[in-house]
């Protein structure tokens, strides 16, 4: 294909790349961030999809016979770049559901902050974990996996091929249960001491019922979560590393299913 200067079969084709990794800026991490301009967006979307349309220049793609044909095409690229997308967020989806746990039990239900990514109200801890998480995730050079895996894609599920079938359903509903899985690991070590301390809290309250519990157990709760926090971070990189490094098979096994 040259570039200005090709056939309206290949134009087709371009567009097909162009959607399917469009889409995948759209929600995959970091790129996908309100924060990163949409300029700079479609500048990398259409720079890849530059470099990744020799991968599809030669294959045999029958061809569409109308706009509606097209339309439903560049619908399923679409949907492919989406869900590869959701597949990688995932992991920054247990890390916010595990704050937004913690800061309930430690009474921080109400204090919410603005997301800068999404520009949506999330618990304080929430944010702070997810922050640290998408550290990990640049210092692991794990932008890079996702956009090869998006390149990769190509390899596996070829335009116009794409097949959603039970497995897929099956394989996102395991990517579901996974993440509550991980969300748990994350916030089992501070949600058990703050149930011991709700706990003491009771027993207290019940021996001595002259003393005002709320008044203790409320900044108890808060400094011991905050203590816990601090404490756990060491255990929570290793989860989160543990995640991002299993990634690549998360991103394979669901794109052998489409």
């Amino acid at each position: 294909m040259e570039l200005f200067n090709f056939s309206n079969g290949e134009f087709e084709r371009f567009l097909y790349v162009f959607f399917r990794v469009g889409a995948f800026f759209v929600f995959v991490p970091i790129f996908g961030s309100r924060q990163f301009p949409v300029p700079m967006k479609i500048g990398l979307a259409l720079l890849l999809s530059l470099l990744t349309y020799p991968l599809i220049s030669g294959l045999p793609l029958p061809q569409s016979k109308g706009g509606l044909d097209l339309t439903v095409y560049l619908f399923a690229e679409t949907l492919v770049g989406l869900t590869l997308a959701f597949a990688t967020r995932m992991i920054f989806t247990a890390v916010q559901v595990a704050g937004t746990v913690v800061d309930f039990q430690m009474g921080f239900g109400v204090v919410n902050v603005i997301d800068p990514q999404t520009e949506t109200q999330v618990s304080i801890t929430a944010q702070f974990l997810n922050i640290f998480a998408i550290l990990i995730y640049l210092a692991l050079n794990a932008h890079h996996l996702t956009i090869y895996s998006i390149v990769e894609s190509f390899q596996l599920i070829n335009p116009m091929q794409f097949n959603f079938t039970e497995n897929t359903m099956g394989f996102i509903l395991k990517m579901f249960a996974t993440t509550f899985v991980v969300a748990v690991k994350i916030a089992a070590p501070i949600m058990a001491i703050l149930f011991l301390i709700s706990v003491g809290l009771g027993l207290v309250a019940r021996t001595v019922p002259q003393m005002n519990v709320f008044i203790v157990g409320f900044p108890l709760q808060i400094g011991v979560g905050l203590v816990m926090i601090g404490l756990t971070m060491t255990y929570f990189g290793l989860v989160v590393k543990q995640q991002i490094s299993e990634l690549p098979f998360w991103l394979m096994g669901l794109m052998r299913t489409l």
